[in-house]
Protein backbone atom coordinates (compact mmCIF):
# COMPACT_ATOMS: atom_id res chain seq x y z
CA UNK A 1 0.00 0.00 0.00
CA UNK A 2 1.22 3.51 -0.76
CA UNK A 3 2.37 5.19 2.43
CA UNK A 4 0.68 8.55 2.83
CA UNK A 5 2.66 9.60 5.90
CA UNK A 6 5.89 11.55 5.73
CA UNK A 7 7.64 9.26 8.24
CA UNK A 8 9.59 11.97 9.97
CA UNK A 9 9.81 11.88 13.75
CA UNK A 10 12.45 14.36 14.83
CA UNK A 11 12.93 15.78 18.29
CA UNK A 12 10.34 18.49 17.68
CA UNK A 13 7.74 15.85 16.77
CA UNK A 14 8.47 13.85 19.91
CA UNK A 15 8.15 17.03 21.96
CA UNK A 16 4.72 17.57 20.42
CA UNK A 17 3.70 14.01 21.32
CA UNK A 18 4.82 14.54 24.92
CA UNK A 19 2.83 17.77 25.08
CA UNK A 20 -0.26 16.02 23.68
CA UNK A 21 0.00 13.20 26.20
CA UNK A 22 0.45 15.75 28.97
CA UNK A 23 -2.77 17.42 27.80
CA UNK A 24 -4.68 14.12 27.88
CA UNK A 25 -3.38 13.30 31.33
CA UNK A 26 -4.37 16.76 32.63
CA UNK A 27 -7.80 16.39 31.03
CA UNK A 28 -7.52 19.84 29.50
CA UNK A 29 -7.26 21.19 25.96
CA UNK A 30 -4.12 22.66 24.34
CA UNK A 31 -3.91 24.27 20.94
CA UNK A 32 -1.95 22.56 18.14
CA UNK A 33 -1.81 23.80 14.57
CA UNK A 34 -2.60 21.51 11.61
CA UNK A 35 0.98 20.46 10.96
CA UNK A 36 1.55 19.69 14.62
CA UNK A 37 -1.49 17.45 14.72
CA UNK A 38 -0.26 15.69 11.58
CA UNK A 39 3.08 14.97 13.26
CA UNK A 40 1.40 13.57 16.35
CA UNK A 41 -0.90 11.36 14.27
CA UNK A 42 2.06 10.11 12.24
CA UNK A 43 3.84 9.16 15.45
CA UNK A 44 1.00 6.91 16.59
CA UNK A 45 0.56 5.42 13.11
CA UNK A 46 4.28 4.60 13.07
CA UNK A 47 3.90 2.93 16.46
CA UNK A 48 0.79 1.04 15.21
CA UNK A 49 -1.12 2.63 18.07
CA UNK A 50 -4.25 3.28 16.06
CA UNK A 51 -6.53 3.86 19.02
CA UNK A 52 -4.40 6.84 20.06
CA UNK A 53 -4.21 8.00 16.45
CA UNK A 54 -8.02 8.04 16.36
CA UNK A 55 -8.12 10.06 19.58
CA UNK A 56 -5.73 12.66 18.15
CA UNK A 57 -7.64 12.76 14.87
CA UNK A 58 -10.93 13.45 16.63
CA UNK A 59 -9.48 16.32 18.65
CA UNK A 60 -7.66 17.67 15.59
CA UNK A 61 -10.81 17.74 13.48
CA UNK A 62 -12.67 19.60 16.22
CA UNK A 63 -9.97 22.28 16.37
CA UNK A 64 -9.52 22.48 12.57
CA UNK A 65 -12.77 21.28 10.95
CA UNK A 66 -11.87 22.79 7.56
CA UNK A 67 -8.39 21.22 7.28
CA UNK A 68 -8.40 18.81 4.34
CA UNK A 69 -5.09 17.24 5.34
CA UNK A 70 -6.53 16.22 8.70
CA UNK A 71 -9.53 14.64 7.00
CA UNK A 72 -7.10 12.66 4.83
CA UNK A 73 -5.20 11.60 7.97
CA UNK A 74 -8.45 10.41 9.50
CA UNK A 75 -9.21 8.39 6.37
CA UNK A 76 -5.70 6.91 6.55
CA UNK A 77 -6.29 5.75 10.11
CA UNK A 78 -9.59 4.17 9.11
CA UNK A 79 -7.84 2.31 6.29
CA UNK A 80 -5.23 1.01 8.71
CA UNK A 81 -8.06 -0.19 10.96
CA UNK A 82 -9.75 -1.97 8.06
CA UNK A 83 -12.67 0.47 7.89
CA UNK A 84 -12.35 0.93 4.16
CA UNK A 85 -15.85 2.07 3.27
CA UNK A 86 -15.87 4.71 6.04
CA UNK A 87 -12.53 6.02 4.79
CA UNK A 88 -13.81 6.08 1.23
CA UNK A 89 -16.83 8.17 2.28
CA UNK A 90 -14.56 10.79 3.86
CA UNK A 91 -12.32 10.94 0.79
CA UNK A 92 -15.21 11.35 -1.62
CA UNK A 93 -16.46 14.25 0.50
CA UNK A 94 -13.11 16.07 0.64
CA UNK A 95 -12.51 15.41 -3.06
CA UNK A 96 -15.53 17.58 -3.86
CA UNK A 97 -13.76 20.41 -2.04
CA UNK A 98 -10.17 19.83 -3.21
CA UNK A 99 -10.24 17.92 -6.49
CA UNK A 100 -6.53 18.25 -7.34
CA UNK A 101 -5.03 16.77 -4.17
CA UNK A 102 -3.03 13.74 -5.27
CA UNK A 103 -3.06 12.25 -1.74
CA UNK A 104 -6.82 11.80 -1.98
CA UNK A 105 -6.51 9.81 -5.19
CA UNK A 106 -3.59 7.77 -3.84
CA UNK A 107 -5.48 6.80 -0.70
CA UNK A 108 -8.61 5.98 -2.69
CA UNK A 109 -6.43 3.81 -4.92
CA UNK A 110 -5.09 2.00 -1.86
CA UNK A 111 -8.60 1.35 -0.62
CA UNK A 112 -9.80 -0.06 -3.93
CA UNK A 113 -6.69 -2.23 -4.05
CA UNK A 114 -7.43 -3.61 -0.58
CA UNK A 115 -11.01 -4.27 -1.66
CA UNK A 116 -9.71 -6.29 -4.60
CA UNK A 117 -10.90 -3.72 -7.14
CA UNK A 118 -7.53 -3.32 -8.80
CA UNK A 119 -8.68 -1.66 -11.99
CA UNK A 120 -10.67 0.90 -9.98
CA UNK A 121 -7.46 1.46 -8.02
CA UNK A 122 -5.60 2.03 -11.29
CA UNK A 123 -8.11 4.73 -12.28
CA UNK A 124 -7.47 6.55 -8.99
CA UNK A 125 -3.69 6.23 -9.27
CA UNK A 126 -3.78 7.53 -12.83
CA UNK A 127 -5.77 10.53 -11.63
CA UNK A 128 -3.10 11.14 -8.98
CA UNK A 129 -0.53 11.20 -11.78
CA UNK A 130 -2.63 13.64 -13.78
CA UNK A 131 -2.73 16.20 -10.95
CA UNK A 132 0.90 15.67 -9.88
CA UNK A 133 3.51 17.87 -11.56
CA UNK A 134 6.56 17.00 -9.51
CA UNK A 135 8.48 13.81 -8.72
CA UNK A 136 6.56 11.81 -11.30
CA UNK A 137 9.13 9.02 -11.33
CA UNK A 138 8.86 8.59 -7.57
CA UNK A 139 5.07 8.53 -7.75
CA UNK A 140 5.11 5.93 -10.53
CA UNK A 141 7.42 3.78 -8.41
CA UNK A 142 5.19 4.10 -5.34
CA UNK A 143 2.10 3.11 -7.34
CA UNK A 144 3.93 0.13 -8.82
CA UNK A 145 4.91 -1.09 -5.36
CA UNK A 146 1.30 -0.77 -4.21
CA UNK A 147 0.25 -3.18 -6.95
CA UNK A 148 3.27 -5.43 -6.50
CA UNK A 149 2.58 -5.91 -2.78
CA UNK A 150 -0.81 -7.35 -3.75
CA UNK A 151 0.74 -9.57 -6.46
CA UNK A 152 -0.77 -7.48 -9.25
CA UNK A 153 2.46 -7.69 -11.18
CA UNK A 154 1.00 -6.97 -14.63
CA UNK A 155 -0.39 -3.67 -13.40
CA UNK A 156 2.87 -2.82 -11.62
CA UNK A 157 4.85 -3.35 -14.82
CA UNK A 158 3.08 -0.52 -16.67
CA UNK A 159 4.17 2.03 -14.06
CA UNK A 160 7.69 0.66 -13.71
CA UNK A 161 8.25 0.75 -17.47
CA UNK A 162 7.14 4.39 -17.58
CA UNK A 163 9.37 5.21 -14.60
CA UNK A 164 12.32 3.58 -16.37
CA UNK A 165 11.73 5.77 -19.40
CA UNK A 166 12.28 8.78 -17.15
CA UNK A 167 15.53 7.37 -15.74
CA UNK A 168 17.08 4.36 -17.48
CA UNK A 169 19.61 3.84 -14.68
CA UNK A 170 17.28 3.88 -11.70
CA UNK A 171 18.42 0.77 -9.82
CA UNK A 172 15.29 0.42 -7.72
CA UNK A 173 13.03 0.55 -10.76
CA UNK A 174 15.20 -1.92 -12.68
CA UNK A 175 15.17 -4.43 -9.83
CA UNK A 176 11.41 -4.29 -9.26
CA UNK A 177 10.71 -4.42 -13.00
CA UNK A 178 12.92 -7.50 -13.41
CA UNK A 179 11.14 -9.09 -10.46
CA UNK A 180 7.70 -8.36 -11.93
CA UNK A 181 8.77 -9.78 -15.30
CA UNK A 182 9.95 -12.88 -13.41
CA UNK A 183 6.64 -13.23 -11.59
CA UNK A 184 4.62 -12.90 -14.81
CA UNK A 185 6.68 -15.51 -16.66
CA UNK A 186 8.37 -13.02 -18.99
CA UNK A 187 11.68 -14.76 -18.47
CA UNK A 188 13.76 -13.24 -21.26
CA UNK A 189 12.73 -9.71 -20.31
CA UNK A 190 13.47 -10.53 -16.69
CA UNK A 191 16.99 -11.74 -17.51
CA UNK A 192 17.75 -8.67 -19.64
CA UNK A 193 16.48 -6.33 -16.91
CA UNK A 194 18.36 -8.10 -14.11
CA UNK A 195 21.48 -7.88 -16.28
CA UNK A 196 20.98 -4.12 -16.60
CA UNK A 197 20.56 -3.87 -12.84
CA UNK A 198 23.69 -5.96 -12.20
CA UNK A 199 25.76 -3.74 -14.47
CA UNK A 200 24.98 -0.95 -12.02
CA UNK A 201 25.01 -3.10 -8.87
CA UNK A 202 27.32 -6.10 -9.45
CA UNK A 203 27.47 -6.91 -5.73
CA UNK A 204 23.74 -7.43 -5.19
CA UNK A 205 23.39 -10.98 -3.91
CA UNK A 206 19.60 -10.80 -4.19
CA UNK A 207 19.75 -9.87 -7.87
CA UNK A 208 22.17 -12.71 -8.64
CA UNK A 209 19.92 -15.08 -6.71
CA UNK A 210 16.80 -13.93 -8.56
CA UNK A 211 18.37 -14.17 -12.00
CA UNK A 212 19.51 -17.67 -11.04
CA UNK A 213 15.89 -18.60 -10.43
CA UNK A 214 14.97 -17.39 -13.91
CA UNK A 215 17.90 -19.20 -15.57
CA UNK A 216 16.84 -22.38 -13.77
CA UNK A 217 13.26 -21.98 -14.96
CA UNK A 218 14.25 -21.59 -18.62
CA UNK A 219 16.48 -24.65 -18.38
CA UNK A 220 19.81 -22.81 -18.54
CA UNK A 221 21.24 -24.68 -15.57
CA UNK A 222 24.86 -23.72 -16.27
CA UNK A 223 24.06 -20.01 -16.03
CA UNK A 224 21.86 -20.71 -13.00
CA UNK A 225 24.78 -22.32 -11.15
CA UNK A 226 27.02 -19.38 -12.07
CA UNK A 227 24.44 -16.95 -10.72
CA UNK A 228 24.12 -18.83 -7.43
CA UNK A 229 27.91 -18.98 -7.10
CA UNK A 230 28.07 -15.18 -7.50
CA UNK A 231 25.35 -14.94 -4.85
CA UNK A 232 27.41 -17.01 -2.43
CA UNK A 233 30.65 -15.22 -3.26
CA UNK A 234 28.97 -11.98 -2.18
CA UNK A 235 27.04 -13.47 0.74
CA UNK A 236 28.05 -16.93 1.91
CA UNK A 237 25.12 -16.89 4.36
CA UNK A 238 22.52 -16.82 1.57
CA UNK A 239 21.18 -20.25 2.45
CA UNK A 240 18.62 -20.65 -0.33
CA UNK A 241 21.37 -20.16 -2.91
CA UNK A 242 23.01 -23.41 -1.74
CA UNK A 243 19.71 -25.23 -2.17
CA UNK A 244 18.92 -23.79 -5.60
CA UNK A 245 22.49 -24.35 -6.76
CA UNK A 246 22.13 -27.99 -5.74
CA UNK A 247 18.91 -28.29 -7.74
CA UNK A 248 20.55 -26.77 -10.82
CA UNK A 249 23.52 -29.13 -10.51
CA UNK A 250 21.19 -32.12 -10.16
CA UNK A 251 19.31 -30.99 -13.26
CA UNK A 252 22.62 -31.18 -15.15
CA UNK A 253 23.26 -34.68 -13.88
CA UNK A 254 26.11 -33.46 -11.65
CA UNK A 255 24.82 -35.41 -8.70
CA UNK A 256 28.03 -35.51 -6.65
CA UNK A 257 28.35 -31.71 -6.79
CA UNK A 258 24.64 -31.41 -6.00
CA UNK A 259 25.07 -33.59 -2.89
CA UNK A 260 27.86 -31.31 -1.70
CA UNK A 261 25.68 -28.22 -2.12
CA UNK A 262 22.67 -29.84 -0.44
CA UNK A 263 24.93 -30.81 2.47
CA UNK A 264 26.09 -27.19 2.80
CA UNK A 265 22.45 -26.12 2.85
CA UNK A 266 21.78 -28.45 5.78
CA UNK A 267 24.00 -26.22 7.94
CA UNK A 268 21.62 -23.29 7.56
CA UNK A 269 17.97 -24.33 7.32
CA UNK A 270 15.57 -26.43 9.35
CA UNK A 271 13.94 -28.06 6.31
CA UNK A 272 16.19 -31.09 6.70
CA UNK A 273 13.70 -33.77 5.70
CA UNK A 274 13.26 -32.50 2.14
CA UNK A 275 16.98 -31.91 1.77
CA UNK A 276 17.88 -35.43 2.92
CA UNK A 277 15.29 -36.72 0.47
CA UNK A 278 16.94 -34.78 -2.38
CA UNK A 279 20.34 -36.11 -1.33
CA UNK A 280 18.89 -39.61 -1.37
CA UNK A 281 17.58 -39.05 -4.87
CA UNK A 282 21.03 -37.93 -6.05
CA UNK A 283 22.62 -41.09 -4.63
CA UNK A 284 19.84 -43.08 -6.30
CA UNK A 285 20.73 -41.50 -9.68
CA UNK A 286 24.37 -42.46 -9.02
CA UNK A 287 23.19 -46.06 -8.39
CA UNK A 288 24.61 -45.81 -4.87
CA UNK A 289 21.55 -47.40 -3.41
CA UNK A 290 22.80 -47.99 0.13
CA UNK A 291 23.66 -44.29 0.56
CA UNK A 292 20.33 -43.39 -1.00
CA UNK A 293 18.49 -45.59 1.48
CA UNK A 294 20.38 -44.06 4.41
CA UNK A 295 19.35 -40.56 3.40
CA UNK A 296 15.76 -41.52 2.63
CA UNK A 297 15.53 -43.18 6.06
CA UNK A 298 16.95 -40.04 7.69
CA UNK A 299 14.38 -37.95 5.87
CA UNK A 300 11.55 -40.21 7.09
CA UNK A 301 12.82 -40.08 10.68
CA UNK A 302 12.94 -36.28 10.43
CA UNK A 303 9.45 -35.98 8.98
CA UNK A 304 7.45 -39.15 8.59
CA UNK A 305 4.67 -37.26 6.76
CA UNK A 306 6.90 -36.30 3.82
CA UNK A 307 5.90 -38.52 0.91
CA UNK A 308 8.99 -38.29 -1.34
CA UNK A 309 11.44 -40.32 0.79
CA UNK A 310 8.85 -43.10 1.20
CA UNK A 311 8.55 -43.11 -2.59
CA UNK A 312 12.33 -43.15 -3.04
CA UNK A 313 12.71 -46.03 -0.62
CA UNK A 314 9.98 -47.93 -2.45
CA UNK A 315 11.67 -47.48 -5.82
CA UNK A 316 15.06 -48.68 -4.62
CA UNK A 317 13.57 -51.72 -2.93
CA UNK A 318 11.76 -52.49 -6.16
CA UNK A 319 15.06 -52.17 -8.09
CA UNK A 320 16.50 -54.69 -5.59
CA UNK A 321 13.59 -57.08 -6.22
CA UNK A 322 12.35 -56.66 -2.65
CA UNK A 323 8.81 -56.28 -3.90
CA UNK A 324 6.90 -56.91 -0.68
CA UNK A 325 8.99 -54.31 1.19
CA UNK A 326 8.73 -51.96 -1.77
CA UNK A 327 4.94 -52.10 -1.66
CA UNK A 328 4.90 -51.02 1.99
CA UNK A 329 6.80 -47.83 1.18
CA UNK A 330 5.00 -47.09 -2.06
CA UNK A 331 1.62 -47.54 -0.40
CA UNK A 332 2.70 -45.13 2.35
CA UNK A 333 3.81 -42.54 -0.21
CA UNK A 334 0.48 -42.86 -2.00
CA UNK A 335 -1.41 -42.50 1.27
CA UNK A 336 0.48 -39.30 2.08
CA UNK A 337 -0.11 -37.86 -1.40
CA UNK A 338 -2.73 -39.64 -3.47
CA UNK A 339 -2.64 -37.00 -6.24
CA UNK A 340 0.87 -37.82 -7.44
CA UNK A 341 0.65 -39.82 -10.65
CA UNK A 342 4.25 -41.08 -10.35
CA UNK A 343 3.42 -42.71 -7.03
CA UNK A 344 0.49 -44.59 -8.55
CA UNK A 345 2.54 -45.59 -11.58
CA UNK A 346 5.34 -47.03 -9.42
CA UNK A 347 2.74 -48.78 -7.30
CA UNK A 348 1.25 -50.32 -10.44
CA UNK A 349 4.68 -51.56 -11.51
CA UNK A 350 5.29 -53.09 -8.09
CA UNK A 351 1.91 -54.83 -8.03
CA UNK A 352 2.54 -56.13 -11.54
CA UNK A 353 5.78 -57.72 -10.34
CA UNK A 354 3.99 -59.03 -7.25
CA UNK A 355 1.55 -60.78 -9.60
CA UNK A 356 -1.44 -58.82 -8.31
CA UNK A 357 -3.05 -57.98 -11.66
CA UNK A 358 -6.19 -56.28 -10.38
CA UNK A 359 -4.28 -53.93 -8.08
CA UNK A 360 -1.69 -53.28 -10.79
CA UNK A 361 -4.32 -52.27 -13.34
CA UNK A 362 -6.15 -50.09 -10.78
CA UNK A 363 -2.92 -48.26 -9.94
CA UNK A 364 -1.94 -47.77 -13.59
CA UNK A 365 -5.45 -46.50 -14.34
CA UNK A 366 -5.25 -44.01 -11.48
CA UNK A 367 -1.92 -42.70 -12.81
CA UNK A 368 -3.46 -42.21 -16.26
CA UNK A 369 -6.47 -40.41 -14.80
CA UNK A 370 -4.25 -38.06 -12.77
CA UNK A 371 -1.99 -37.26 -15.73
CA UNK A 372 -3.63 -38.26 -19.03
CA UNK A 373 -0.93 -36.46 -21.04
CA UNK A 374 1.99 -38.65 -19.95
CA UNK A 375 2.18 -41.31 -22.67
CA UNK A 376 4.41 -43.53 -20.52
CA UNK A 377 1.44 -44.56 -18.42
CA UNK A 378 -0.87 -45.97 -21.12
CA UNK A 379 2.08 -47.50 -22.97
CA UNK A 380 3.13 -49.34 -19.80
CA UNK A 381 -0.40 -50.51 -19.02
CA UNK A 382 -0.78 -51.71 -22.61
CA UNK A 383 2.51 -53.59 -22.30
CA UNK A 384 1.21 -55.20 -19.12
CA UNK A 385 -1.85 -56.46 -20.99
CA UNK A 386 0.41 -57.61 -23.84
CA UNK A 387 2.53 -59.61 -21.41
CA UNK A 388 -0.68 -61.32 -20.35
CA UNK A 389 -1.60 -61.97 -24.01
CA UNK A 390 -4.45 -59.50 -24.03
CA UNK A 391 -3.58 -57.38 -27.07
CA UNK A 392 -7.16 -56.25 -27.68
CA UNK A 393 -7.32 -54.52 -24.30
CA UNK A 394 -3.83 -53.13 -24.87
CA UNK A 395 -5.14 -51.55 -28.09
CA UNK A 396 -8.12 -50.07 -26.23
CA UNK A 397 -5.80 -48.50 -23.64
CA UNK A 398 -3.67 -46.87 -26.34
CA UNK A 399 -6.71 -45.61 -28.23
CA UNK A 400 -7.88 -43.95 -25.01
CA UNK A 401 -4.46 -42.37 -24.68
CA UNK A 402 -4.68 -40.99 -28.22
CA UNK A 403 -7.79 -39.06 -27.21
CA UNK A 404 -5.55 -36.92 -25.02
CA UNK A 405 -2.32 -36.91 -27.07
CA UNK A 406 -3.30 -37.66 -30.69
CA UNK A 407 0.12 -36.71 -32.07
CA UNK A 408 2.27 -38.85 -29.78
CA UNK A 409 4.51 -40.97 -32.05
CA UNK A 410 5.19 -43.54 -29.30
CA UNK A 411 1.48 -44.21 -28.82
CA UNK A 412 0.96 -44.43 -32.58
CA UNK A 413 3.86 -46.82 -33.18
CA UNK A 414 2.81 -49.01 -30.24
CA UNK A 415 -0.70 -49.20 -31.67
CA UNK A 416 0.74 -50.21 -35.02
CA UNK A 417 2.74 -52.95 -33.31
CA UNK A 418 -0.25 -54.39 -31.48
CA UNK A 419 -2.39 -54.32 -34.60
CA UNK A 420 0.40 -56.16 -36.42
CA UNK A 421 0.51 -58.76 -33.65
CA UNK A 422 -3.25 -59.29 -33.94
CA UNK A 423 -2.96 -59.54 -37.74
CA UNK A 424 -4.79 -56.30 -38.58
CA UNK A 425 -2.25 -54.96 -41.07
CA UNK A 426 -4.62 -52.29 -42.40
CA UNK A 427 -4.86 -50.62 -39.01
CA UNK A 428 -1.14 -51.23 -38.44
CA UNK A 429 -0.29 -49.44 -41.67
CA UNK A 430 -2.57 -46.53 -40.74
CA UNK A 431 -0.84 -45.90 -37.43
CA UNK A 432 2.68 -46.53 -38.77
CA UNK A 433 2.06 -43.86 -41.41
CA UNK A 434 0.88 -41.36 -38.79
CA UNK A 435 3.83 -42.14 -36.50
CA UNK A 436 6.36 -41.72 -39.31
CA UNK A 437 4.78 -38.44 -40.40
CA UNK A 438 5.45 -37.08 -36.92
CA UNK A 439 8.83 -38.72 -36.19
CA UNK A 440 10.47 -40.74 -38.93
CA UNK A 441 13.93 -40.83 -37.31
CA UNK A 442 13.02 -42.96 -34.29
CA UNK A 443 10.49 -45.34 -35.82
CA UNK A 444 12.94 -48.25 -35.76
CA UNK A 445 12.95 -48.02 -31.94
CA UNK A 446 9.70 -49.97 -32.01
CA UNK A 447 11.77 -53.11 -32.58
CA UNK A 448 13.56 -52.54 -29.24
CA UNK A 449 10.21 -52.81 -27.50
CA UNK A 450 8.82 -55.52 -29.77
CA UNK A 451 11.80 -57.62 -30.93
CA UNK A 452 9.39 -60.35 -32.07
CA UNK A 453 8.24 -58.05 -34.86
CA UNK A 454 11.66 -58.17 -36.52
CA UNK A 455 10.58 -61.53 -37.93
CA UNK A 456 7.26 -60.14 -39.09
CA UNK A 457 8.07 -59.45 -42.73
CA UNK A 458 4.82 -57.65 -43.44
CA UNK A 459 5.35 -55.26 -40.52
CA UNK A 460 9.00 -54.55 -41.33
CA UNK A 461 8.02 -53.98 -44.94
CA UNK A 462 5.38 -51.45 -43.82
CA UNK A 463 8.01 -49.45 -41.94
CA UNK A 464 10.56 -49.62 -44.77
CA UNK A 465 7.91 -48.56 -47.31
CA UNK A 466 6.75 -45.58 -45.25
CA UNK A 467 10.18 -44.23 -44.38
Amino acid sequence: MIDNTENYLDDDALTLVSRFEEMVKAETLYYFDVHEFESIIDHYIEKSNLSEAVKVSNIANKQHPAAISLQIKKAQILVDRGQHLEALAILKKVQSIESTNKEIFLLKGNIYNLLGKHHSAKIQFDQALEVSYENREDLLFRIALAFEQLSQFHLAIDYLEEALELDEEDSEVLFELAYCYEKTGQDEKSIVTYDRFLELNPFSDNAWYNIGIVFNRVGNFVRAVEAYEYTLAINDQHSKAYFNKANALANQGLFEDAIKSYTEYLEFEDDHASTYSYIGECFEKLNEYEQALINYETAIKTDENLADPWFGMGLILMYQDKIDESLVYLEKAKTLDDTNSDYWFALGSAYARAESPQKAVEAFREAIELDPYDSTYPITLAEYYHQNENEDTAIDVLLEGLNQTPDCPQLLSNLAAYYAITGDLGASEHYIRKAIDIDSENIDDIFLQFPELKDNKLFTKLIQTKQ
